[in-house]
Protein backbone atom coordinates (compact mmCIF):
# COMPACT_ATOMS: atom_id res chain seq x y z
CA UNK A 1 0.00 0.00 0.00
CA UNK A 2 1.37 3.51 -1.31
CA UNK A 3 3.03 5.67 1.99
CA UNK A 4 4.48 8.44 2.32
CA UNK A 5 7.48 9.79 5.24
CA UNK A 6 7.89 12.92 5.95
CA UNK A 7 11.10 14.50 6.94
CA UNK A 8 13.34 17.20 6.61
CA UNK A 9 11.49 19.65 4.84
CA UNK A 10 10.69 16.45 1.94
CA UNK A 11 7.86 13.63 1.63
CA UNK A 12 8.83 10.44 0.54
CA UNK A 13 5.95 9.11 -1.26
CA UNK A 14 6.74 4.90 -1.43
CA UNK A 15 4.31 3.23 -3.59
CA UNK A 16 4.61 -0.28 -6.27
CA UNK A 17 4.00 1.58 -9.85
CA UNK A 18 2.58 -0.26 -12.71
CA UNK A 19 2.71 1.31 -16.79
CA UNK A 20 1.28 -1.09 -19.46
CA UNK A 21 4.49 -2.70 -20.24
CA UNK A 22 6.68 -2.89 -16.64
CA UNK A 23 6.43 -1.72 -13.02
CA UNK A 24 8.07 -1.89 -9.66
CA UNK A 25 8.88 -0.39 -6.71
CA UNK A 26 8.88 3.51 -7.07
CA UNK A 27 10.15 6.72 -5.00
CA UNK A 28 9.35 10.25 -5.12
CA UNK A 29 10.84 12.56 -3.52
CA UNK A 30 8.14 15.83 -2.88
CA UNK A 31 8.67 19.24 -1.72
CA UNK A 32 6.50 22.16 -1.10
CA UNK A 33 7.52 25.05 -3.74
CA UNK A 34 5.72 28.88 -3.93
CA UNK A 35 3.18 26.43 -2.11
CA UNK A 36 2.70 23.72 -4.68
CA UNK A 37 3.94 20.23 -4.08
CA UNK A 38 6.34 19.56 -6.48
CA UNK A 39 8.17 16.19 -7.23
CA UNK A 40 12.01 16.79 -7.37
CA UNK A 41 13.17 13.25 -7.87
CA UNK A 42 11.14 10.00 -8.58
CA UNK A 43 13.35 6.48 -8.68
CA UNK A 44 11.51 3.80 -10.27
CA UNK A 45 13.42 0.51 -9.89
CA UNK A 46 11.47 -1.23 -12.54
CA UNK A 47 12.12 -4.67 -13.34
CA UNK A 48 12.32 -4.32 -16.95
CA UNK A 49 14.04 -1.06 -17.14
CA UNK A 50 14.79 0.52 -14.20
CA UNK A 51 15.55 3.98 -13.94
CA UNK A 52 15.27 8.02 -11.89
CA UNK A 53 13.81 11.22 -12.68
CA UNK A 54 15.08 14.66 -11.84
CA UNK A 55 12.07 17.08 -12.07
CA UNK A 56 9.63 14.39 -13.68
CA UNK A 57 7.19 16.78 -14.04
CA UNK A 58 9.06 19.78 -15.19
CA UNK A 59 12.30 19.00 -16.74
CA UNK A 60 12.11 15.65 -16.67
CA UNK A 61 15.64 14.74 -16.95
CA UNK A 62 15.68 10.89 -16.83
CA UNK A 63 18.49 7.87 -16.79
CA UNK A 64 17.80 4.27 -17.30
CA UNK A 65 20.26 2.24 -15.35
CA UNK A 66 21.13 -1.24 -16.91
CA UNK A 67 19.05 -3.78 -15.30
CA UNK A 68 22.10 -6.28 -15.97
CA UNK A 69 23.92 -4.30 -13.27
CA UNK A 70 21.94 -3.87 -11.11
CA UNK A 71 21.29 -6.02 -7.88
CA UNK A 72 19.64 -3.71 -5.74
CA UNK A 73 17.57 -1.11 -7.22
CA UNK A 74 16.44 0.00 -3.83
CA UNK A 75 19.39 -0.04 -2.06
CA UNK A 76 21.20 1.85 -4.94
CA UNK A 77 19.00 4.42 -4.85
CA UNK A 78 18.83 4.92 -0.76
CA UNK A 79 23.07 4.58 -1.58
CA UNK A 80 22.69 7.81 -3.64
CA UNK A 81 20.10 9.56 -1.77
CA UNK A 82 22.30 9.02 1.49
CA UNK A 83 25.16 10.28 -0.57
CA UNK A 84 24.35 13.07 -2.83
CA UNK A 85 20.73 14.37 -2.16
CA UNK A 86 21.69 18.20 -1.88
CA UNK A 87 23.33 17.56 -5.51
CA UNK A 88 20.53 15.64 -6.39
CA UNK A 89 17.77 18.15 -5.48
CA UNK A 90 20.15 20.88 -7.35
CA UNK A 91 20.36 19.21 -10.77
CA UNK A 92 16.51 18.91 -10.60
CA UNK A 93 16.33 22.67 -10.11
CA UNK A 94 15.99 23.49 -6.52
CA UNK A 95 19.96 24.36 -5.49
CA UNK A 96 20.17 25.59 -1.83
CA UNK A 97 16.36 23.81 -0.93
CA UNK A 98 18.21 21.92 2.15
CA UNK A 99 19.56 22.86 5.55
CA UNK A 100 22.11 20.80 6.66
CA UNK A 101 19.81 19.84 9.32
CA UNK A 102 17.75 19.19 7.01
CA UNK A 103 19.70 16.85 4.96
CA UNK A 104 20.94 15.23 8.68
CA UNK A 105 17.30 14.67 8.91
CA UNK A 106 16.84 12.88 5.49
CA UNK A 107 19.58 10.67 6.28
CA UNK A 108 18.41 9.50 10.06
CA UNK A 109 15.47 8.46 8.34
CA UNK A 110 16.37 6.64 5.39
CA UNK A 111 17.12 2.81 6.76
CA UNK A 112 12.96 3.77 7.37
CA UNK A 113 12.40 5.09 4.39
CA UNK A 114 14.00 1.98 2.51
CA UNK A 115 12.42 -0.47 4.55
CA UNK A 116 8.59 1.02 3.95
CA UNK A 117 9.85 0.97 0.28
CA UNK A 118 10.54 -2.21 0.13
CA UNK A 119 7.29 -3.14 1.33
CA UNK A 120 6.08 -2.38 -1.47
CA UNK A 121 7.67 -4.94 -3.94
CA UNK A 122 5.02 -7.84 -4.74
CA UNK A 123 6.04 -10.84 -2.97
CA UNK A 124 6.79 -13.19 -5.47
CA UNK A 125 8.99 -10.90 -7.11
CA UNK A 126 10.86 -9.47 -3.86
CA UNK A 127 11.78 -13.11 -3.07
CA UNK A 128 12.90 -14.22 -6.19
Amino acid sequence: MPETIATGGLEFFVENRMTAQDGGPSLQVLAKVDDKVVQLLRFDMFYKQPHYHYDPNGINIRYDVDPLTLDDGIGWAVGLIHGKLPRLIAKAGHEGMLSREDEAAVIAALPQIETRWRAQEPAEVATA
